[in-house]
C-alpha cells in the first residue's frame, strides 16, 4: 500500500444534502481525500442517464459539496472530465436510501454513479442501505469506510478497474454479520402503475413499487442481507449473452440476405 491519502470521488443519487452522502463523506475524510461532486436534487431510478440536450451547471454548496443539475452519472462524467483536474483513486457513490439489489441494479442512480466511475477505468464501489430510513446510518457509513481502508491496506484499489455492489443492513454495528460474497437475486415483475386524474382531469401515471423478491435463496444479495451480513456483489458492463452466441449465430445465418439495389 502506498503511503499516500486515497484520493475518493464520492456521488450519489439522492442529492448532495442526502444524509447518507453527508455521513459517508465524514468517515472517508478520516483517511482519504474526497471530493464530492453529487446532483442537486433526487435522481432515483436514473441508471446510468446522461444529460445530451441541455447545458450542466456546477455549484458548490456551504457544506463545501459540489452539486450538478444532472444525473448521477452527469456529475461522475462531468468530475472526471474536466472538473477534478486529476484522476481519483477510487469512485464510491451513497449511501443509497434504501436497498438496490437483483434486478434494482439496473435502474439504480447510485449503481449508475459508480458504473460511470467503471467505464473510466477507474475502481468503483456502490453502497446503499437495505431499508429506506437511515436507521443505523452511523454504523453503515463505518462499515463502508471499513470495507474501502481494508482494501486500500491489502493493495486492492489499483490501477485495474472494478465494479461492486454493496447492500448493508440496518443493524447497529455490533448486530452486523460479515461481508458475503453474492450474485444478484430476482424481483418478481413491478407493481401495476398507479393512476390518478389531475386537477385538469387529466390521467396521471405513477410508476408502481418494485415487486417482490422471487430469487431470494441461498447465495443471493438479498439472502445475506436477510440474514444480517454486508452483499458484496462484483458487477460487469458486458450485456452479451455468451452462452447463447452459438445458437444466435445459427440463427443469424438462416435469416434471407438482403438485396442490395
Amino acid at each position: 500500500m502506498s503511503d499516500r491519502r486515497l484520493k475518493i470521488l464520492l456521488s450519489n443519487d439522492d442529492g448532495y444534502r442526502a444524509e447518507g452522502l453527508v455521513a459517508l463523506h465524514a468517515q472517508l475524510s478520516t483517511f482519504a481525500d474526497v471530493e464530492v461532486v453529487a446532483p442537486e436534487h433526487n435522481n432515483s431510478a436514473k441508471s446510468n442517464a446522461l444529460t445530451l440536450n441541455a447545458p450542466l451547471y456546477v455549484h458548490r454548496a456551504d457544506n463545501g459539496f459540489r452539486f450538478v443539475n444532472g444525473t448521477p452519472a452527469d456529475c461522475v462524467h462531468i468530475a472526471l472530465t474536466g472538473l477534478l483536474g486529476y484522476r481519483p483513486d477510487l469512485v464510491v457513490s451513497g449511501i443509497n436510501n434504501g436497498a438496490n439489489m437483483g434486478d434494482d441494479t439496473l435502474y439504480s442512480g447510485t449503481v449508475g454513479a459508480a458504473m460511470e466511475g467503471y467505464l473510466f477505468g477507474i475502481p468503483a464501489m456502490a453502497f446503499s442501505q437495505v431499508d429506506k430510513g437511515w436507521q443505523h446510518l452511523e454504523a453503515a457509513a463505518m462499515r463502508a469506510t471499513d470495507i474501502i481502508r481494508d482494501m486500500h491496506v491489502q493493495g486492492l484499489i489499483a490501477q485495474a478497474p472494478w465494479l461492486l455492489n454493496i447492500n448493508i443492513p440496518n443493524r447497529p454495528a455490533h448486530e452486523m454479520g460479515a461481508s458475503r460474497l453474492c450474485r444478484l437475486g430476482r424481483r418478481h415483475a413491478a407493481e401495476p402503475v398507479i393512476t390518478q386524474i389531475s386537477p385538469r382531469g387529466e390521467t396521471m401515471y405513477w410508476i408502481g413499487n418494485a415487486g417482490p423478491a422471487m430469487d431470494a435463496g441461498e447465495g443471493t444479495d438479498f439472502h445475506a442481507t436477510a440474514q444480517g451480513q454486508v452483499s458484496i456483489t462484483p458487477l460487469r458492463v458486458d450485456l452479451t449473452d455468451h452462452e447463447r452466441l452459438g445458437y444466435w449465430a445459427q440463427t443469424v445465418a438462416r435469416l434471407a440476405p438482403k438485396s442490395v439495389s
